[in-house]
């Protein structure tokens, strides 16, 4: 059974002749009459009584009208709000960042992306350390603006939009504030500052040095939440941490201090999107960011 022969089941029911309902459906008369016989074959009823004098309902046909038109109209309810959906998909981005990847960099991609696509309404949605792909992975967002790695990362597309070398913080009456320079080595022996909302594996041995750290040693224990909170801890000297040069950038303040740390790898900051079921205003997105990254590439 088809939604089309249930169309054509109420057509005819409605006008109770074959001709006028084939011209109403802008079918010939001859496929409407063998289309409703398919039907009546997959119900195993017979649904019209047919004589030289016209066309009825047969009890069965009757009993099935009200079903048949409640169905059609739930398919026309569903489509239309596929089609709403689709062109929510096409025209709202919901796009979620971490503080830390909030910079310059970012800041002109979506302006740029305002200005060529002003039919897309981006909605921002911050998300802090305990979810590193900033609600993509769950589905609450449809891009994100990511610092990679984090546990999860090879189910998304990503595109590296920036590789920023990676800065020491640290109070700016610690010893280390005058220096030019600092090695993850001797990092690694300083009091660590770690924010218990970060539980992400590959997140935290990344920008928490575990695999160079004494971690149970040189831990120190935050209930920072924010970022803010998190710098604040840091300004007061109860340890020390590295950062992207583009959250330095956005969080340069009295009593902290910034210095360059040069054995670090690159931090990369990315656009991610979800493989499969991307909408096309994250598309849109990924298309513009991808083109401004080959443009750069070529000067």
């Amino acid at each position: 059974m088809e939604l089309r022969q249930l169309r054509y089941f109420v057509a005819v029911a409605e006008e109770l002749h074959f001709a006028r309902a084939a011209a109403r459906l802008l079918i010939a008369t001859p496929s409407l009459s063998q289309q409703i016989k398919a039907l009546e074959r997959s119900l195993a009823l017979t649904l019209f009584d047919r004589s030289s004098t016209g066309v009825s309902l047969t009890p069965a046909g009757a009993e099935l009208l009200p079903l048949a038109r409640s169905v059609l109209e739930s398919a026309d309810e569903l489509t239309d709000a596929a089609q709403r959906i689709a062109a929510e998909r096409a025209t709202v981005l919901r796009l979620g960042f971490l503080p830390f990847a909030l910079t310059a960099t970012t800041r002109r991609l979506l302006t740029g992306f305002g200005r060529s696509s002003p039919e897309v309404t981006v909605r921002l949605r911050q998300y802090e350390w305990e979810d590193p792909s900033a609600g993509l992975l769950s589905g609450a967002t449809d891009a994100a603006l990511v610092r990679l790695p984090f546990t999860g990362d090879e189910r998304l597309h990503a595109l590296v939009l920036a590789e920023e070398p990676v800065l020491a913080v640290v109070a700016e009456s610690h010893p280390l504030a005058g220096h030019d320079e600092v090695s993850l080595a001797r990092l690694a022996e300083e009091p660590w500052l770690e924010a218990g909302i970060v539980t992400d594996p590959v997140f935290a041995g990344y920008w928490y040095l575990r695999d160079l750290r004494d971690v149970a040693a040189t831990t120190v224990r935050s209930g920072a939440e924010t970022v803010e909170e998190w710098l604040a801890e840091i300004g007061f000297g109860r340890g020390v941490n590295i950062v992207p040069t583009g959250l330095a950038e956005e969080y340069r303040r009295p009593g902290l201090a910034f210095v360059p740390v040069g054995d670090a790898p690159l931090s990369r900051l990315a656009l991610a999107w979800p493989r499969t079921d991307a909408t096309a205003a994250a598309t849109a997105l990924a298309r513009y960011a991808a083109a401004g990254r080959r443009r750069s590439a070529s000067r």
